[in-house]
């Protein structure tokens, strides 16, 4: 006992006070992420009128965020306390890269609360700031790195960024290459004041949300190229499956010229297939019929050569010996394709067919010249952009994203959980 007294005693001051302040800051922080959870949670659900003061995504968004850092906190003080029991440097560095963020955080938000009218919030932002600073001066002095027999963090955090320079910077381009996407998520939030073509914020609200349909038009051409979309999807898939499979198993006569005209849509610039393919329906006799038909017929035409394409390097990739060896073990064609090839292919097929509905969904120039009096969902976006665009469009989009992730997480997650079973 004497001797863990005498360990305690001989640790530096500036390390002890340091730890502990860092301490006493994600302790306040815990109790006061969990005080707005349950303050936010409660101004919802105190009804005003008939509706409630948050919409669910929204407020599920929110909460998810405060118990995000509250968990967060709580591992700072578990680093603290490793540092301080253990003489962990290790936890000593998360610890201070905890800090260091939480620094950063504040300072963002002092700046941002002294350019608005809450003067007291944003002086106690920079009270905040302040004793986060000298948490970390305290924690990388001298003596608190030749106790911990270290390097101050701040070198570590460095060495740490350095060896991960490329994830950093992949994760950058990601950055950049979504911030459409957060525009789009952030404007769904924006009230309009008036129709106008300018794109810019007014006030945070949640009606867009709440009322999806106030435009007229808006659902009705948003539920037109979902079903012309699924339709066409199908159609090309099954289609574009057939040949890719024909292509890379047989020989035939014709097979090169084959492949070059199922890629010319790729190839070809969307006025000129547009307007190709008006041509053609007139030479049909179907210039005064266009309508979801074809649209349903230009879809498949530019969505057959992308789906031809994913499925053949799917194919390319596959390894033969697997269905020699199924045929090998008794097994007739049929029952080695649907166990053996076809489970192997079936990953190309569905990043096919997500490929396709996504450029069905999104088209707008060749769906415009062969839609006649039928209304698609950027059809409506192109025409309303013209007078005014309504909000909810951005709703739209920022729930296509989110399903488009969670669909992708999905087949991710139940991937990685095949590949555990099978090892």
């Amino acid at each position: 006992m004497s001797t863990s007294t005498s360990t305690v005693e001989r640790k530096p001051v500036s390390l002890v006070l340091g730890v502990e302040l860092a301490r006493v800051l994600s302790g306040v922080a815990v109790l006061g992420l969990l005080l707005a959870v349950v303050g936010f949670s409660l101004h919802r659900y105190n009804v005003s009128g008939t509706a409630l003061n948050f919409a669910g995504p929204p407020f599920a968004f929110l909460m998810f965020v405060l118990v995000v850092l509250a968990v967060v906190a709580c591992f700072a003080i578990q680093a603290a306390t490793r540092t301080l029991t253990l003489d962990d440097t290790g936890a000593r560095d998360r610890l201070f890269g905890f800090g260091a963020a939480a620094a950063v955080a504040t300072a963002l938000l002092a700046i941002k609360l002294f350019n608005s009218d809450l003067t007291i919030a944003a002086w106690f932002a920079v009270g905040w700031l302040v004793i986060t600073l000298v948490s970390l001066v305290l924690m990388s002095t001298k003596a608190a790195n030749v106790w911990l027999e270290g390097r101050a963090p701040i070198h570590n955090v460095l060495r740490w960024v350095r060896g991960n320079m490329i994830a950093f910077i992949g994760l950058l381009v990601m950055l950049f290459l979504y911030i459409p996407n957060i525009v789009v998520a952030a404007m769904s939030f924006n009230i309009e004041h008036g129709k106008k073509t300018t794109y810019q914020w007014y006030e945070f609200g949640t009606s867009n949300w709440t009322h999806l349909c106030a435009p007229s038009q808006l659902c009705g051409s948003v539920v037109t190229s979902l079903w012309i979309g699924a339709v066409a999807t199908v159609i090309a898939t099954l289609i574009g499956t057939l040949a890719a499979f024909a292509l890379m198993r047989h020989q035939f006569s014709g097979r090169g010229t084959t492949n070059t005209v199922l890629m010319l849509p790729m190839a070809t610039p969307d006025i000129v297939l547009g307007t190709s393919l008006l041509a053609f329906f007139i030479a049909l006799r179907m210039g005064g019929h266009l309508g979801h038909v074809t649209i349903i017929i230009a879809h498949v035409t530019f969505c057959l050569s992308y789906v031809v394409m994913t499925v053949k390097a799917r194919l390319a990739g596959m390894d033969s010996t697997l269905q020699q060896a199924a045929m090998d073990l008794y097994a007739d064609e049929k029952t080695t394709f649907w166990k053996v090839t076809f489970p192997l292919v079936f990953p190309g097929i569905l990043s096919a067919a997500l490929l396709a509905f996504s450029l069905s969904f999104d088209d707008y120039i060749i769906t415009n010249l062969n839609a006649g009096t039928v209304s698609t969902f950027p059809i409506f976006v192109w025409g309303a952009a013209l007078r005014g665009l309504p909000m909810q469009v951005n709703v739209i989009g920022t729930l296509m994203f989110l399903l488009a992730i969670l669909f992708v997480a999905t087949g991710e997650i139940l991937s990685r959980r095949r590949n555990r079973a099978s090892l």
